[in-house]
């Protein structure tokens, strides 16, 4: 086991950011860098024994600043959506920066440098989000810590504590593709999830409010089937998302028995997914081209559907709509939540 540091680059204000590599007894290797806290790579062995790397990123750090689609990387304040970038706690009102036409995604924190902490198999993000900063009550303070273990095992561990009430919903932004980052797109990936349930959202992917069974619908996954053979079913929620983005009510959330279960039938590969909170973003990488083209690792041009998200939340929105657990933290609680991917081959 070994946690190594080499220099990244330089942020166009002059900040320095390294790249920091993990890597366990099986020669799996896990890259982070600084800018973020982002996942740049997973690198695991495959059912040739090769290593594939099943990951989406990039080579340098200006792509990480210019084309950035959140790609590995630490979310917060609060994942996924609010509406008109506002919240309510306690009767006050408060009004973010909105980000995405009226409405807020995700913060900031992925766009920030932060400094690491290493360990045998660790590595340790602690950081100060000052009160006020878009808008968000409270000094808020953070750590975010990966671990890699010999059972290639990629643990996420969050905490944080306030001195004012906050809302605070933290996730990781990766995209995986089980067939190497490389290989295309992910519509062949055979996706399982504990998940009887999902959130409604409109037009804008935000919550209505409504809860509905995911019987019957192309968001059931609770019988292992491949990602691509419901995506274009005919369902508002697919034709406005153009694919998959939605809020999947976990059945039972664990660290111990798999929420979620992912498999390349390219590779061999499985990807076995476990959180402690009660809901997962799955996103199918509908937003993934641009123009110019994203070009990530290696050269590769990633398109739309190259890469799958399962991102741990609350529910987005929680404070409109007191049927959901709320994502309030308060002076005197702390904020524990975590994630883990493990991987293994399928022969």
């Amino acid at each position: 086991m070994s946690v190594t540091k080499e220099f990244f680059g330089y942020t166009r204000d002059g900040q320095a950011v390294f790249r920091y590599t993990l890597t366990n007894a099986n020669d799996m290797e896990v890259q982070v860098i600084s800018y973020g806290a982002a996942l740049r790579s997973a690198r695991v062995p495959d059912r040739h024994g090769r290593l594939a790397d099943v990951l989406l990123g990039y080579d340098s750090l200006r792509e990480y600043e210019l084309r950035d689609g959140f790609f590995g990387a630490l979310v917060g304040r609060v994942a996924n959506r609010l509406r008109l970038a506002r919240f309510c706690i306690d009767g006050t009102v408060y009004q973010l920066q909105p980000n995405e036409g009226e409405n807020h995604l995700h913060g900031s924190f992925s766009f920030r440098v932060l400094d690491a902490e290493m360990g045998e198999n660790s590595l340790t993000f602690s950081f100060l989000s000052p009160d006020g900063e878009e808008g968000y009550p409270g000094n808020l303070s953070v750590t975010y810590r990966y671990t890699l273990t010999d059972d290639n095992r990629l643990t996420l561990d969050y905490t944080a504590t306030t001195d004012n009430a906050t809302i605070l919903n933290l996730t990781n932004h990766a995209y995986w593709n089980l067939g190497g980052h490389d290989s295309g797109d992910v519509l062949d990936t055979v996706l399982q999830m504990n998940c009887s349930q999902f959130t409604e959202t409109d037009r804008e992917s935000l919550l209505t409010g409504n809860v509905f069974p995911v019987e019957g619908t192309a968001f059931d996954f609770r019988t292992p089937k491949p990602l691509g053979r419901d995506i274009d079913a005919d369902h508002p929620m697919l034709r406005w998302a153009l694919g998959y983005d939605l809020n999947l009510v976990t059945d039972r959330p664990s660290m111990i028995q798999p929420v979620a279960t992912a498999y390349s039938p390219k590779t061999g590969i499985v990807m076995d997914y476990y959180t402690t909170q009660p809901g997962t973003q799955l996103y199918s990488g509908n937003y993934i081209s641009l123009q110019p083209p994203r070009r990530g690792k290696g050269g590769v041009i990633y398109e739309n559907r190259h890469g799958f998200c399962l991102e741990s939340q609350h529910c987005p929105c929680a404070t409109d709509f007191p049927q959901f657990d709320t994502t309030v933290l308060r002076p005197g609680e702390v904020y524990r939540q975590s994630a883990a991917y493990q991987f293994s081959v399928k022969k």
